[in-house]
């Protein structure tokens, strides 16, 4: 789930408790082209609306549906697009895919509350869980699950019954604050990771124009070694920014120890060189090991601005995340 997702639950948790019904659709498949992901939710009370399932046409579409009462009241699963031809199908994507959605209505009354109460918190502890949801009726459940397991599907089925996967947030953790590192953590809360900042600069704090009372990220006042153990998971970029070896070659000497999923560090070629030499030098790693570091960091795109470097940086990020080869750019 990403934190996008969260707030769509947030959304929803509000509509309860001002006694508000809605309608929650999640993407359970996609067939060719789609603009969002599976698990990706929407809702609805047929007047105001959160999340997305398409962009704008298939909500539109949804909503006409509901004014026409096309749907009844009990959990159920329905395919936008008309490929295929059947008879499910309601409207086609202009990217010509298919989704695939689970559509249940959710009265406001004290059980759904409960439920969506405990759904919000378990993707807020950010570890993994599921979602058992039983077609024709209006059953649904939700339960923690080991943080080790790793389901084969995102959504499985078996008749009637549908179970949703919902594995840790990615993560974006940044070592040192600065312009580059702000612009990255705007786009990475846009994108949907969670960020974290670390630094032990308390003189540069006053630099920081990003906090969260600007709707942004207080930083984590520690040391790169401890920020990264503490925080790293197979879900997590870690991203050496500081332009201060004292600060991204102590993160980068811990990170290369985990199972982080992309470990990125900011400078020039000549910079990048130097620093390789430093960490097979002081630290032993091999050719293989330092492989898996991103350096210079980004999509080469001819960046230069602080803008333009964390969009090369979240592109790439992004790249690696979703299995993409720089050869298939």
């Amino acid at each position: 789930m990403q934190l996008t997702d969260i707030t769509v639950l947030e959304h929803a948790n509000t509509l309860l408790s001002n006694n508000h019904s809605f309608w929650l659709c999640t993407i359970t498949n996609t067939y060719g082209s789609a603009p969002r992901p599976i698990g990706s939710l929407f809702i609805t009370d047929g007047v105001q609306r959160f999340g997305s399932i398409s962009g704008g046409c298939l909500e539109d579409a949804f909503v006409d549906m509901l004014n026409n009462d096309y749907f009844n009241k009990c959990n159920q699963t329905f395919v936008y697009g008309e490929h295929g031809q059947q008879a499910a199908s309601y409207a086609e994507l202009p990217c010509g895919g298919r989704i695939q959605l689970l559509i249940e209505y959710v009265d406001a009354n004290q059980i759904e509350r409960a439920y969506f109460q405990q759904w919000l918190d378990l993707a807020h502890a950010q570890r993994p869980y599921q979602r058992m949801v039983r077609l024709d009726s209006q059953s649904r459940q939700l339960c923690a699950i080991d943080t080790d397991a790793k389901p084969l599907q995102n959504v499985e089925q078996i008749g009637d019954d549908i179970t949703l996967h919902y594995q840790e947030i990615f993560q974006l953790l940044l070592i040192g604050i600065g312009l580059v590192s702000e612009q990255i953590a705007r786009l990475g809360l846009l994108s949907g990771f969670n960020v974290k900042v670390c630094d032990m600069r308390k003189e540069l704090s006053n630099t920081w124009q990003f906090d969260k009372k600007r709707g942004g990220v207080d930083i984590t006042w520690m040391s790169p070694d401890d920020f990264v153990s503490q925080y790293t998971t197979a879900n997590s970029a870690v991203l050496a920014l500081a332009h201060d070896p004292r600060l991204d070659d102590v993160a980068l000497m811990t990170v290369f120890e985990s199972k982080a999923f992309y470990i990125g560090a900011m400078g020039s070629v000549r910079t990048t060189e130097k620093r390789l030499e430093r960490l097979k030098r002081i630290c032993g790693f091999n050719d293989q090991q330092l492989s898996r570091l991103n350096a210079p960091i980004g999509l080469h795109i001819g960046s230069k601005t602080p803008v333009e470097i964390a969009i090369a940086t979240m592109a790439d990020i992004i790249r690696v995340r979703h299995g993409v080869s720089k050869q298939e750019l």
